[in-house]
């Protein structure tokens, strides 16, 4: 993604792609002339692109790592004595293992060059990571190979994923990692680099419980009211939409649910990422009524293509003699893009208001 930002934060421009073109065309209309003429232009626009290779190895673009989703894990190097420290560094991280079927899980073993030292990847071979001496859990692969980014130079880290299962009745998991890099530090020559780690942690459990119900648990829509609403314009469009509908108890008028529907775009090419955490949802009130929560939970669902409606029941007490409701949903919500090979999480807000 490219922004083009003002010096006092004012958003100029932005591409959801990378748009080389677009950009110069931009910055020679609002600062000026490049001094590269077009047909220098058109010979820089033919060099590769700095990518990295994703066939045939156990990569995970930094996009698609959920930081925010996963369980931190210990790491600490095995040294053998006198033996010189690796120009990297081996960080670890796991989601729980009930997101995906079977108890199954992924952890993202990131290896990081050390910037001290100038350090970088030699791409003319690929660095990998050898998993042995688990505990508590079983790894599904014994190595782990990254891609190969098309630059000299490579000192971006480079993180790899591992699905693994826990043992019965475990509570923490261990293993041993062993890092093997080409790498060279600064204007020393390339080398193969080793680095030895024991990863360990608690496993992790989801605590939470999902405030998502089925469409066949819901009344007939004849007897819903459907709310409006508008997403914010300050934040970019996501490529999901979200629909509300009310529902007041017969009973007692008072009480009440709404329920939200989210609804990935699946035209596009859209889809829910089940490997990171669930939708949420957190509602702020602003006239109409009170709620008894304001942090929802979607649940998740097994396989990779799944294009669902996620629908989440937020039970509510009208205030007395109101005639319209309102209320601010704030979502965070994980989603691929299968036509592009990308996954990345969203966060968007929408007011929700209707008549009583």
């Amino acid at each position: 993604m490219e922004f083009v930002i003002a010096p006092d934060g004012t958003l100029l421009a932005s591409w959801e792609w990378a748009n080389p073109d677009e950009l110069k065309q931009f910055l020679e209309e609002k600062v000026g002339p490049s001094g590269i003429s077009d047909e220098e232009w058109q010979e820089l626009s033919k060099r590769r692109r700095s990518m990295t290779s994703l066939q045939n190895n156990d990569e995970v673009p930094g996009t698609q790592v959920p930081k925010s989703s996963l369980f931190p894990l210990k790491v600490e190097r095995i040294a053998e004595e006198g033996e010189e420290n690796p120009p990297f560094t081996l960080e670890a991280g796991t989601l729980p293992p009930e997101i995906t079927p079977g108890g199954q899980s992924r952890l993202y073993l990131t290896i990081r060059p050390d910037d001290e030292n100038d350090a970088y990847f030699d791409n003319a071979e690929a660095a990998f990571i050898l998993l042995s001496e688990a505990k508590g859990i079983e790894l599904k692969k014994e190595k782990l190979v990254a891609g190969k980014r098309r630059r000299d130079k490579d000192i971006y880290p480079h993180s790899l994923g591992a699905v693994w299962s826990r043992d019965k009745d475990a509570e923490d998991l261990e293993f041993t990692a062993t890092v093997a890099a080409k790498m060279g530090k600064g204007e020393e020559p390339l080398l193969l680099w080793r680095g030895k780690y024991r990863v360990s942690g608690a496993i992790p459990i989801i605590s939470q419980t999902t405030d998502e119900v089925l469409i066949s648990q819901i009344p007939p829509r004849v007897q819903l009211k459907t709310l409006q609403c508008v997403a914010s314009e300050k934040e970019p469009a996501a490529p999901f939409m979200m629909e509300a509908l009310l529902h007041r108890d017969s009973s007692d008028p008072e009480q009440g649910t709404a329920y939200l529907f989210l609804k990935v775009d699946i035209a596009g090419g859209y889809k829910w990422n089940n490997l990171a955490s669930p939708a949420q949802i957190k509602v702020k009130p602003i006239s109409g009524a009170k709620f008894g929560k304001n942090t929802l939970s979607a649940g998740k669902r097994e396989g990779d293509d799944d294009t669902e409606d996620r629908i989440l029941a937020l039970k509510l007490t009208l205030d007395p003699g109101a005639e319209e409701i309102s209320f601010e949903v704030a979502t965070e919500t994980w989603i691929c893009n299968a036509n592009q090979g990308w996954c990345r999480q969203f966060a968007t807000t929408h007011q929700v208001t209707g008549k009583l």
